[in-house]
């Protein structure tokens, strides 16, 4: 087969710059490239060659400004068998204008349908001209045929996680990085830390966690909150927001630290430093994928019962999923089970990665992905 996948407009693949999508790409994309041709098309970065060939797979990359009419004009003078299209439903017409002969897949990340990120003409474009859709979780793929979107031509495939990128708790390469990442921000080995990875908006609900941190420390003297994130991905500058989260981290210096943006080939090291991994999302989150690598380090997780979140949670067994969200007491009551209990905490983290292995790997994704193709082209 050829494939040609659309990265979506906000960050270059891979992902030099972070960004979900095009980590999921940059992973599956080789996977399928051992017996396919596999061609990515990404903005560009000053870092990137705009053409290249990296493990089997062509990148062609065109400027931010211009990038959509740019493919649009490629795929004219190529010939695809399957074009997916990841995050741009509005794209997917035009798409299927200028190859009328692919079928088009849209891989759909977030909410689009029925928001202001998508008008009613659009969306009924969509609808006609896309082929098949895949999305990161049944709550997305709930969201899109509420809205019109067929069902018998949705389906969820769940994301994934690179299993080499985290290695086994006790391993040495997780004992090096534990003791580097730990030696770096000058947190005592001895400690229970707890991971915070996510863009620092509202949204992300970085604030409630660390409102927690009050009572939690009254209880666990030896308890620091590691939050890893910016406003966006490479950003270092701070938001009235971000100054507000670091005003209440200084009444509870030094066990709050904050470390700014983290590039995704380092945030691994992270992980291996953490004992337990929160995400605090506040709004309806499509799934986000710091699930899929909390597992894969063996971390318990609580998230927050928002969006697709809780789909990849399975209560008491690898984390807990809080219905109250909003309440910061809802999260150190649940923090407060694990450090309590060391022993579950430990089962639930072994647990994860159990289910990282068994479930979550990128070869998982490229065979799900691969068996719709299949079927699309009849093959």
């Amino acid at each position: 087969m050829n494939i040609a996948y659309i990265c979506s407009d906000r960050g270059p693949c891979p992902p030099v710059k972070g960004g979900a999508i095009q980590l999921y790409i940059s992973k599956v994309a080789p996977i399928l490239a051992k017996k396919h041709a596999i061609t990515v098309f990404s903005i560009t970065d000053k870092s990137l060659p705009k053409k290249e060939t990296r493990d089997g797979v062509t990148y062609i990359r065109f400027s931010p400004q211009n990038f959509q009419n740019d493919v649009l004009k490629t795929l004219r003078s190529h010939s695809f068998d399957i074009i997916q299209v990841f995050n741009r439903p509005g794209l997917v017409a035009k798409v299927k204008q200028v190859s009328p002969q692919s079928k088009v897949i849209l891989s759909l990340h977030n909410l689009f349908f029925g928001t202001k990120r998508l008008t009613v003409e659009e969306a009924q474009d969509c609808i006609q001209h896309t082929d098949y859709m895949v999305t990161v979780s049944q709550f997305v793929a709930d969201h899109a045929t509420q809205y019109g979107f067929p069902k018998h031509k949705v389906q969820p495939v769940y994301s994934g996680v690179d299993l080499e990128d985290f290695p086994k708790r006790e391993s040495e390469r997780w004992l090096k990085w534990r003791q580097d990442i730990r030696r770096k921000w000058r947190i005592p080995g001895s400690a229970k830390v707890i991971l915070f990875a996510g863009r620092l908006v509202p949204d992300k609900g970085c604030h409630v966690l660390v409102e927690s941190m009050k009572s939690l420390l009254q209880e666990h003297s030896n308890l620091y909150l590691l939050v890893v994130g910016s406003k966006w991905y490479t950003k270092h500058d701070q938001t009235p927001y971000i100054k507000s989260l670091i005003k209440e981290a200084r009444k509870l210096s030094p066990y709050l630290i904050f470390t700014s943006y983290i590039p995704v080939d380092k945030i691994n090291k992270y992980y291996a430093a953490a004992d337990l991994f929160v995400c605090a999302s506040q709004w309806e989150e499509p799934l986000a994928r710091v699930h899929y690598e909390a597992m894969a380090a063996s971390l318990p997780m609580i998230s927050t019962d928002r969006g697709g979140n809780g789909e990849v949670i399975e209560e008491r067994r690898n984390g807990f999923c809080l219905i109250d969200y909003a309440n910061p007491e809802a999260f150190s009551s649940a923090i407060g089970v694990l450090l309590n209990n060391w022993e579950l905490a430990r089962r639930m983290g072994d647990n994860g990665r159990i289910l990282a292995e068994l479930r979550y790997p990128f070869e998982r994704v490229a065979h799900e992905l691969l068996t719709i193709y299949h079927r699309l082209l009849g093959v």
